[in-house]
C-alpha cells in the first residue's frame, strides 16, 4: 500500500482560485441575468402603463374636441337667440308705437255731425316751431312732447253762418276728447273757417290741423 502526500501547498491555491471565479462567474451571470429579467418586466409594465395612459389621453382629448364643438354650438345658439330676442323686442316697441287708424276713422265717422262734410284727411310734418313755454317744466314736458306730425282734416259745415262756425267747433273738440283721439292728440288748431258756396249753398268751409302727440309718449 502505497500513501502519497502532496507537500507542496503551491498546487492547492490555484485548484481552489479556479472554484472560486467559477461560482462568481456564475453568480454574476445569474445576477446580470436576474437583472435583465427585472428590467424586462418594469418596462413591460411601464409601457403598458404609459400605454394606458395615452388611450385616456386620447379618449379625454376626443372628449374635448366634441365638447368643444358643443359649447361653439351653443354659443352660436347664444347669439342667435339675443338676436331674436332684439328683433322681437324692437318689433314689440314699434307694434306699442304704432297708430291702428282703422277703428279711429271709424270713430271719426261717427263723430261728423249731420251738418259737416270731410272732403279731405292727411297727414303731414309740420314746418312750424313749437310754442314758447313761460317755465322751466312746461319747456321739458313740450320738448318731449312736440311732434312735427299733423293731421289735417279739410271740409265744410251747413249753414254758413255762426251756427256752421259752432258746428265746426263743437267737432272739434269732440274729436279732441273722444276715448280713440285724446292720447294721439296733443292739440287742434281751427286753421281757416271762410264762408263759401257749395251748390248754391252758403258753408262754412274749414281746416283742422291736430298735433298729435311723440311716438314715445303714446
Amino acid at each position: 500500500m502505497k500513501i502519497q502526500l502532496n507537500l507542496i501547498p503551491g498546487k492547492v491555491a490555484p485548484f481552489r482560485l479556479k472554484s472560486l471565479r467559477r461560482i462568481f462567474s456564475i453568480t454574476s451571470l445569474l445576477a446580470f441575468f436576474l437583472l435583465i429579467i427585472a428590467m424586462g418586466y418594469i418596462y413591460i409594465d411601464n409601457y403598458y402603463e404609459i400605454k394606458d395612459y395615452q388611450n385616456q389621453l386620447a379618449l379625454i382629448s376626443k372628449k374635448y374636441d366634441i365638447l368643444n364643438k358643443e359649447v361653439f354650438q351653443i354659443m352660436e345658439y347664444k347669439r342667435e337667440w339675443d338676436s331674436l330676442q332684439h328683433k322681437i323686442s324692437l318689433v314689440s316697441e314699434l307694434k306699442e308705437k304704432q297708430i291702428w287708424w282703422t277703428p279711429k276713422l271709424q270713430a271719426l265717422a261717427e263723430l261728423i255731425p249731420e251738418n259737416i262734410w270731410i272732403n279731405k284727411l292727411s297727414v303731414q310734418k309740420s314746418t312750424q316751431a313749437p310754442r314758447k313755454a313761460s317755465s322751466p317744466q312746461a319747456k321739458t314736458f313740450q320738448a318731449q312732447a312736440y311732434s312735427s306730425i299733423i293731421l289735417i282734416l279739410e271740409g265744410f259745415a251747413l249753414p254758413g253762418d255762426n251756427q256752421g262756425f259752432r258746428s265746426i267747433e263743437n267737432f272739434a273738440q269732440q274729436l279732441k276728447e273722444n276715448p280713440s283721439f285724446n292720447r294721439i292728440i296733443q292739440e287742434i288748431d281751427l286753421t281757416t273757417a271762410t264762408r263759401t258756396e257749395r251748390e248754391e249753398l252758403s258753408a262754412m268751409s274749414f281746416q283742422l290741423s291736430c298735433r298729435l302727440v311723440a311716438e314715445e309718449n303714446l
